[in-house]
């Protein structure tokens, strides 16, 4: 089976090659990425008792080539095929080796006015529809700790825009007007989120829909329906999910010599009910999230006010399906000490176990974490939700300093297991500074960065009730110094320390809560990291850091314990 899977692969390449040959320069193009990453950890654990069972060094990583081809037929065709293959360290004689597609898509123009696409692609909507938030703790890292997390995002198609990456069908186009409108926008998408069992599994589809109405630069009007579903008659199950969301959008601006202001909302309105079924719920949401934005650009002074107000029903999968499944099991240590106690989450698993994962659209409300993010842990969208955030943000061209300060003020719209809703509060402050820009003759970066996060939850106790009482802090800080041409020294430092009490909800198969767990939690986790990078241009690099993993919580029966780390990375893109 070795032979014929190497036999295989050469004619492959040796086909394509001639092919390449053959074509103008002008339609072959490729794409692509290269990696190389090794992990060395080693595990000390603060007990009187060694551990004699768990193995207190493993070694892990892999070498990773991603080689896509964009082949242009004609002016209004493009066509892309992407292969990956990965060799895990420990296999020998291509016995580690791997070949997957990562990715193919067809898109083009049809008639000078449709867009389309057809396989792989990234999609996104609006924040409410259909939007992929960051994970926690991520967007307060310093650059030596997001060298990590990016692995991950690449891994998963995890786009700065927001974007999900879907299989299926996307089109698109534009009609321009002469008066009173400028341009009307319209995209389409259908996606396969569940492929069919043919026994008691549908087959489920995502489709959304969006229309923008560009009046002019002054205002935009939207309007954005999404839907995930279950197509009935792909199997013998009659019960079939609806969860169609429809919302509205403005943005309205107005500028006055250095003075602008920018209204941005968005409202609407989500049903969630099955087909078929006397059991379950039929649910009906409505949200609204207005934004106004007060600027004086010559000063570089943003002040914004949010006003939300999310029902308790408003379920969107699109928007509210988190990008960890907290559900899953880390595997590196998996179980430690001498009983083999499982050993749970940390920040460290968060950036670097791929399994913890998802992709596909969940139709339910995810686990979450409470004491990572327990005000906003679905993003913009998380429900229940009211209140006022405010934002004062300095940002300048001119000026090497950027920061903001962020305050929420939120409480639930409806208590969960008692009448009384919980109030959260939040306060938090970031900011990044290019030093070397603060000297004309300093050519080399320097960049320092640093971030603050204060969360708490709070809610009165009541007879046969305890009260909620639950803190968060996130501290972040770091700095990369180039010290010779292309060659950078960075530092990371982030923790977290939680502590308190709340409630987590206990949900069924339709998200309905019946119950409640006590969830306590008295800790801290702290990961210290140096290294250097070594950048051959703007998209390659060669990186060594070693960190050291530190985590404790006084609640638990393991021990505190380290996780020294080292990682060697080289990235390529092209």
């Amino acid at each position: 089976m070795r032979i014929t899977t190497k036999t295989i692969a050469l004619l492959l390449a040796a086909g394509l090659f001639q092919t390449l040959q053959a074509q103008d320069d002008k339609k072959i193009s490729f794409t692509g990425a290269a990696r190389g990453l090794y992990y060395g950890d080693k595990l000390t654990q603060d007990s009187s008792e060694p551990d004699t069972v768990t193995a207190p060094k493993l070694n892990s990583g892999h070498v990773m080539v991603d080689l896509g081809v964009n082949i242009r037929p004609n002016k209004n065709t493009e066509i892309l095929g992407m292969v990956r293959v990965r060799n895990d360290y420990g296999g020998f004689w291509g016995s580690g080796v791997t070949f997957d597609v990562r990715q193919l898509y067809v898109k083009g123009v049809i008639g000078g006015i449709f867009k389309y696409q057809l396989g792989d692609f990234n999609y996104r909507m609006s924040r409410y529809t259909f939007w992929n938030y960051d994970q926690e703790v991520i967007s307060q890292q310093p650059t030596i700790f997001r060298q990590q997390t990016d692995v991950i995002n690449y891994e998963h198609f995890y786009d700065n825009d927001n974007s999900r990456r879907q299989q299926g069908a996307s089109l698109g186009f534009a009609l321009v007007f002469k008066k009173f409108v400028k341009e009307l926008q319209v995209n389409a998408v259908t996606t396969r989120v569940r492929a069919s069992d043919f026994a008691q599994t549908d087959d489920r589809l995502f489709s959304g829909f969006n229309m923008q109405l560009v009046q002019s630069k002054y205002l935009n009007l939207g309007f954005n329906y999404a839907n995930l579903y279950d197509v009935s008659g792909t199997s013998k199950n009659n019960v079939g999910l609806r969860n169609p969301v429809m919302t509205g959008t403005i943005q309205a601006v107005y500028g006055f010599k250095n003075y602008e202001a920018k209204l941005d909302g968005e409202f609407g309105k989500s049903r969630t009910f099955y087909q078929n079924s006397t059991t379950a719920p039929d649910w009906n949401g409505k949200f609204l999230d207005f934004n106004l934005k007060l600027s004086q650009t010559k000063w570089g002074v943003h002040l914004s006010g949010n006003a939300i107000q999310i029902g308790s029903a408003f379920r969107s999968p699109g928007a509210q399906t988190k990008r960890i499944d907290f559900s899953q099991q880390a595997l590196a240590y998996t179980r430690i000490t001498n009983n083999q106690e499982l050993r749970p989450f940390t920040m460290l698993d968060l950036m670097r176990e791929s399994s913890f994962y998802v992709m596909q659209l969940r139709p339910y409300l995810m686990e979450f974490a409470p004491k990572y993010d327990n005000i906003t842990p679905f993003g913009d969208a998380t429900p229940n939700r009211q209140g006022m955030i405010v934002r004062l943000r300095y940002e300048k061209k001119s000026s090497p300093i950027t920061a903001e300060f962020a305050h929420y003020a939120l409480q639930e719209m409806r208590g969960e297991g008692t009448l009384n809703p919980r109030k959260f509060s939040r306060n938090q402050l970031q900011a990044e500074v290019k030093v070397n820009e603060y000297f004309k003759n300093w050519k080399k970066r320097f960049n320092v960065s640093v971030s603050y996060r204060s969360d708490q939850t709070t809610r009165e106790g009541e007879e046969l009730v305890r009260g909620v009482d639950l803190k968060t802090n996130v501290l972040s800080t770091g700095f990369e110094l180039e010290v010779l041409p292309s060659f950078d020294l960075m530092f990371g430092l982030q923790q977290i320390a939680y502590q308190g009490f709340d409630y987590t909800a206990v949900r069924n198969n339709f998200s309905e809560i019946f119950n409640f767990n006590e969830y306590e939690v008295d800790g801290e986790e702290t990961m210290l990291a140096y290294g250097a990078r070594y950048r051959f241009s703007e998209k390659t690099f060669i990186s060594a850091q070693i960190s050291r993993f530190n985590t404790q919580n006084k609640l638990s029966t393991l021990p505190a314990y380290d996780l020294n780390q080292f990682m060697l990375l080289f990235q390529m893109k092209f």
